[in-house]
């Protein structure tokens, strides 16, 4: 285990961009990926990110034999997508798209050479693999899950992505998003007001909180919802999420008894359900925010073809 402490500092410099100058062997894309994977600790804090202030005489641990086999960040390759996203929006800073359901926003170090948004942006716009802060995710400012369809905002330059991810931290960037459940909804709208934090029996979900000495690393997490339609067996809901964590909508819903429709990892749907859709029902509709030029932009997707479709199958409640 290597220990560094850092010297005094004139001024406050990020954690990344100090261990770059500090290991000169390895790309700060790598040392961003380390981090986030809890390879290189700071003495008395629990969580670190790549942007975390370093002020002087902090103690950083790392594993030296991490560092010695690590191999830099891989090159993203460009890739086309069979089914290329609509362009909604383009200006000089950002890009907004109408994101298919069933692409990734972005590949890992696990499946690299998966096709995804990131892969077809690098090939339609090489100039965006030099956005950002993370090389794995050029340009992303925001995600959606490989299921979900709708709007996604991309960055076109530096500027406009810290401006987003600034924006998007501050909340102001609104979302409206269109969901099918399972199960007849009997109030026309609420909120849901559970805390989120990662299950500790899986890799990839999520859990809600339902007391708050439960867990003390848990993130807010609130999702407002309006009825717009109900169907035999089933409600069609418009969401705000007033937050944006990880499945945050998808776990909320399940967590008062109304999955999303055709969701596999927090629904319990069984073959008899019939349900015959690709992916789940989960679209974002709509964002809304200003724009780096001072504009203010509200920009829409329509639901898929394949959503609209299965809602013309179902019964409507009288």
């Amino acid at each position: 285990m290597r220990k560094i402490i850092v010297e005094q500092i004139p001024k406050p410099v990020r954690l990344d961009k100090y261990l770059k100058e500090v290991i000169k062997d390895i790309s700060r894309e790598k040392i961003v990926f380390l981090i986030k994977q809890g390879k290189i600790k700071i003495k008395n804090k629990e969580k670190i990110k790549p942007s975390l202030l370093l002020k002087g005489e902090e103690e950083i641990y790392l594993d030296d034999s991490v560092i010695q086999k690590s191999k830099e960040t891989p090159v993203l390759k460009p890739l086309s997508l069979n089914l290329e996203p609509k362009i909604l929006y383009e200006n000089n800073d950002l890009l907004v798209i109408d994101k298919p359901a069933g692409v990734l926003t972005h590949a890992s170090l696990d499946n690299l050479n998966s096709p995804s948004i990131v892969s077809w942006l690098i090939d339609k716009y090489p100039f965006i693999s030099q956005v950002g802060e993370d090389k794995l995710r050029p340009g992303i400012v925001h995600r959606l899950d490989k299921d979900t369809s709708g709007v996604l905002i991309i960055a076109k330059n530096n500027n406009s992505f810290f401006y987003l991810k600034n924006l998007l931290k501050q909340r102001k960037v609104k979302k409206r998003y269109i969901a099918l459940v399972k199960g007849e909804l009997k109030q026309s709208k609420g909120e849901i007001d559970f805390p989120l934090t990662r299950s500790k029996k899986s890799t990839v979900k999520q859990k809600i909180i339902v007391k708050k000495t439960e867990e003390t690393k848990a993130k807010t997490a609130l999702t407002k919802y309006q009825v717009l339609e109900r169907f035999k067996g089933f409600t069609l809901l418009e969401i705000i999420p007033e937050t944006g964590r990880t499945h945050q909508i998808r776990v909320h819903l399940a967590s008062i008894g109304f999955p999303v429709v055709g969701d596999k990892l927090y629904g319990k749907f069984k073959k008899s359900d019939n349900l015959n859709l690709s992916y789940h029902f989960l679209h974002a509709q709509e964002v809304s925010f200003i724009s780096l030029t001072g504009e203010k932009l509200v920009i829409k997707a329509s639901l898929p073809q394949e959503l609209k479709e299965f809602l013309n199958q179902l019964s409507k409640t009288s």
